[in-house]
């Protein structure tokens, strides 16, 4: 049996017509509708209030009353925190490359280089796990992204 005589078959079994899988035609709406349906038009909120005005300082200073200047100092108060994390890290690092580099040493760099690459991957979790954490709560304060830079 043919596909689309299967198809035609399986529409009228199913009570549609075989062009139902033609679009639609779209409704038309005219300026005599929106005339009809005007009296109804607070239902949807439009001309709603909102129950107290927030005041001007909350606005200046975000909704969650956190500025600018205030998210400013806590990102340099982290990045002064993740400082000698960072430079441990980067120790390691050249710690690690100069034992590969060794002629005598093997190719993976032994045991010791294993335990140096170990530390220096907790040490990167710290640092983005710190991060994260700053982030996720600068953006629950809605913060703007360019303050913590």
């Amino acid at each position: 049996m043919p596909s689309c005589l299967l198809a035609a078959v399986c529409a009228a079994a199913a009570g549609a017509s075989p062009r139902d899988d033609e679009k639609k035609p779209v409704p038309l709406y005219t300026n005599d509708d929106l005339r009809r349906v005007a009296p109804y038009r607070d239902e949807t909120g439009v001309n709603s209030k909102p129950a107290a005005a927030p005041a001007p300082e909350a606005r200046a200073r975000g909704d969650l009353g956190q500025g600018e200047p205030y998210w400013r100092r806590e990102a340099d108060r982290l990045r002064d925190r993740l400082r000698p994390l960072r430079e441990r890290a980067a120790e390691l690092r050249l710690k690690i490359e100069e034992r590969r580099r060794l002629p005598r040493a093997p190719l993976s760099g032994g045991p010791q280089v294993a335990a140096m690459e170990r530390r220096l991957r907790a040490l990167e979790e710290r640092i983005r796990e710190a991060e994260s954490r700053f982030e996720d709560r600068a953006r629950r304060e809605r913060a703007m992204p360019g303050w913590l830079r």
